[in-house]
């Protein structure tokens, strides 16, 4: 496990949840949605080379994203976070193009409740990388202490 590539994606994704607060604050909700999305992606991505599966870190779907992560663990996504991934891969072009969305700027297609709701999703995803790694954190521990054994007493 890499602790330290783990943490510098994990920076990069709460710096992108972070500006995604700034951008619902300024009431551009469309790049709010857009950056909470990065924010899971990133989380995401984090984990997969923490532990050392970067070729499955690869592309830009976050539903894909989180398969890996599954399948890697061998943990269920679970139905809100395969529901709150499939809703954040939306916001992936359509936030960021005006040829994504029909005769308008990507602004006009976006609400505050838009932006709410990518940024609960993104948080439940990075919630949910933290439990993991927290987790195979512990595991590690556990069988290191495991192989362990105390120093015997020299006679």
């Amino acid at each position: 496990m890499d602790a330290d590539e783990y943490a510098r994606w994990q920076q990069a994704s709460a710096e992108a949840a972070r500006g995604a607060d700034l951008q619902a604050a300024a009431e551009l909700y469309h790049w709010a949605a857009f950056q909470y999305e990065q924010a899971a992606q990133l989380a995401l991505k984090g984990l997969l080379h923490g532990i050392g599966r970067g070729p499955d870190a690869w592309g830009h779907d976050v539903n894909r994203l989180g398969r890996a992560v599954s399948r890697a663990l061998g943990v269920p996504l679970g139905d809100r976070l395969a529901a709150g991934l499939k809703r954040l891969a939306r916001h992936y072009i359509p936030a960021r193009y005006p040829d994504a969305v029909p005769g308008e700027a990507p602004s006009a297609y976006y609400s505050n409740q838009d932006a709410e709701s990518a940024q609960e999703d993104a948080s439940a995803v990075r919630d949910a990388v933290q439990t993991w790694w927290a987790a195979l954190l512990d595991e590690q521990q556990s069988r290191g202490e495991a192989g362990q054994r105390p120093a015997e007493e020299e006679p």
